[in-house]
């Protein structure tokens, strides 16, 4: 006879493909751990309501900002693995571990990843007042006048921040970072000429560079984007090799049952395959990455390797 315990794990089993089977039949729920309106939740957004039609139920995008990204992503992982709790996630969910050392969460344990959705390059902007007018000019100024240069960033450890602290270890110099809680206030104050440069994805600042608002001194991509051609990259600027993208994937709490998260990943494949879908992301600077979750896996694992580097070779700590 089988004891309490093996009739224990023979009915877990049981009702894993129960459960598969069944799914859906509720709402589903995307968690952002970023405001709304922000690349995060415009990407949820996007793909959570052809998600929705291909499911028959709906995707409620609940927006939980804070902590740049680990109070949602700390929801997400008390959330239940029963196939009806995502979280759709930026590149900070492979740095904070690295800059917030008492996270309540397990980055890599607690998460199944399901897909590398979109990446998007960044560009270095300042204001068109400015004498600024190629990279060397900024690094040149930079170096003469050692913290005097201020960049806006989204916070200590943004992936604009990680970018420009990169930077400043490949040629350097020294600038001062000054965090803020939007993006829009960064470009808000670049405009004014309360400070000198922001780094942002191509997405956000493409549109003050075509209205000539804003100036793009480079690109972090490996070549030239197609929503600012005339600038050139990083790497041609005398950098070979810098490249730093932001990035847009979704992840379930550990413990979804396989089939679930084998369903999820094949709808997300197809609708990143629609036209329509590819028009959306690529008019918001973002190219499609479609990995499968092991690619994925890998990839935040390599990105938290790479950004802990940076993070312990500049000492930067989210305390700054």
């Amino acid at each position: 006879m089988m004891n309490s315990f093996a009739l224990m794990l023979f009915g877990l089993l049981l009702a894993q493909p129960a459960a598969a089977q069944n799914w859906p039949n509720k709402p589903i729920r995307f968690i952002v751990p970023f405001a709304a309106a922000g690349s995060t939740d415009l990407v949820a957004r996007i793909i959570g309501e052809r998600l929705s039609a291909a499911l028959g139920q709906q995707i409620v995008v609940d927006n939980r900002s804070g902590g740049n990204g680990a109070i949602g992503t700390a929801i997400a992982a008390r959330s239940a693995p029963d196939g009806y709790n995502y979280l759709v996630v930026f590149d900070s969910h492979a740095t904070n571990p690295s800059l917030q050392k008492n996270l309540p969460f397990d980055t890599v344990k607690e998460f199944a990843p399901i897909m590398l959705i979109a990446a998007s390059p960044m560009a270095l902007v300042v204001n068109p007042a400015t004498p600024y007018r190629t990279l060397s000019d900024l690094i040149a100024a930079a170096r003469s006048r050692p913290g005097e240069l201020i960049l806006g960033s989204g916070g200590v450890g943004s992936r604009g921040h990680l970018a420009m602290a990169r930077l400043e270890g490949t040629a350097g110099f020294r600038i001062t970072q000054v965090p803020y809680r939007g993006t829009a206030q960064i470009t808000n104050d670049l405009l004014a000429g309360q400070i000198t440069m922001q780094m942002g994805t191509v997405f956000f600042v493409s549109p003050f560079v075509k209205a000539q608002r804003l100036r793009a001194l480079a690109v972090t991509a490996t070549g030239r984007v197609p929503q600012m051609p005339e600038v050139p990259t990083v790497a041609e600027q005398g950098y070979p090799g810098f490249e730093v993208h932001s990035w847009w994937g979704i992840l379930a709490p550990a413990g979804v049952p396989r089939p679930i998260l084998h369903r999820v990943h094949a709808e997300l494949n197809r609708i990143l395959a629609t036209p329509d879908v590819q028009d959306r992301l690529a008019q918001l600077g973002m190219a499609i990455r479609a990995s499968s979750p092991e690619e994925f896996s890998r990839f935040i694992a390599s990105e938290m390797e790479f950004w802990g580097k940076i993070v312990r070779d500049r000492k930067i700590s989210a305390a700054e």
